[in-house]
């Protein structure tokens, strides 16, 4: 059975509309989800994250060696995205990390809570450190007054991540939230992003990595190709004239270079590799003209 939100009955009771996506139950739209990707307020059921909770005196050195950004700056009540990452430097998780006064709380895709679990504790030896997946809901909310809570950097509205009841923002669904997501550029673990992929595949460099930050798991090889390569492939967002899905080939003269990782609409996703990755290269994608951009939420 997919994972149910404990949110669903209040949403159900605003008009959701509920089925599954991305792996979970949620809140599918509330009746119109083109006026909903137009709100400039929202809360949202993020059913598909799920929250880990890290204690113990040992969490913060233990988890800064761990992944790419620089945990031992986070201050109470701060917060970043990271990844972990194996030695070979291939992410093992995406994570949002925010420091609260006794504990990290780490923000990763539900369906990789656990093996995300399970590959820390395979280095946690004398280390003062307890890893715990939580019960509670995740709610992201947009835009207005935020409260405190996670940086949610998915849409191109500002928000946070919260883990208590629903406040009174108006409801978004999934299928507008997947849509501002992709036009706004943002991956997704399991659909634009996974552990095959190094985290500057993914385009996460610019907020995720700290080549200043000393040794971690994996970061040879990331400071390695950092400094004398560039990585093999690019996730790029797409502009089309036609429609296309996830999986279909990406094609340059004919020859297939990368593939559609998420699409909507006119916008998509896609990783390509590097020799065509640059703004404004013109490529193919099933019978749609595609046309190069760099993520919408990296460009300054």
């Amino acid at each position: 059975m997919p994972y149910k939100s404990p949110f669903l009955p209040a949403l159900e009771q605003r008009g959701a509309v509920v089925g599954p996506a991305a792996g979970v139950e949620t809140a599918l739209h509330y009746g119109d989800p083109e006026a909903e990707a137009r709100l400039q307020t929202a809360v949202v059921d993020l059913a598909w994250r799920a929250a880990v909770d890290m204690t113990g005196r040992d969490r913060v050195r233990f988890l800064h060696g761990m992944c790419t950004n620089d945990i031992k700056k986070l201050q109470t009540g701060e917060s970043c995205v990271a990844a972990i990452v194996n030695r070979q430097g291939k992410m093992v998780a995406e994570v949002i990390v925010w420091a609260t006064a006794d504990a990290l709380r780490l923000v990763v895709d539900r369906a990789n809570a656990q093996p995300m679990i399970d590959h820390l504790q395979r280095f946690i030896i004398a280390d003062d450190v307890t890893l715990r997946l939580s019960e509670t809901g995740v709610l992201g909310v947009y835009g207005g007054d935020l409260p405190d809570g996670p940086i949610e950097p998915s849409l191109p509205l500002p928000g946070r991540m919260v883990f208590g009841a629903l406040d009174g923002r108006p409801p978004m669904g999934f299928e507008a939230w997947e849509r501002l997501r992709i036009n706004h550029g943002y991956p997704r673990w399991g659909v634009d992003m996974g552990p095959d992929l190094l985290p500057m595949e993914a385009g996460l460099e610019p907020i995720a990595i700290r080549y200043d930050k000393g040794c971690y798991i994996g970061q040879e090889v990331i400071q390695r190709v950092k400094t004398y390569s560039e990585p093999p492939r690019m996730l790029v967002q797409l502009q089309l004239d036609g429609p296309a899905s996830p999986g279909t080939p990406v094609l340059a003269d004919g020859q297939e270079v990368g593939h559609v990782t998420s699409a909507a609409g006119t916008a998509a996703l896609a990783l390509v590799r590097k020799e065509h990755k640059a703004p404004g290269t013109r490529l193919a994608a099933g019978g749609a003209t595609a046309v190069v951009r760099p993520l919408p939420w990296s460009t300054p």
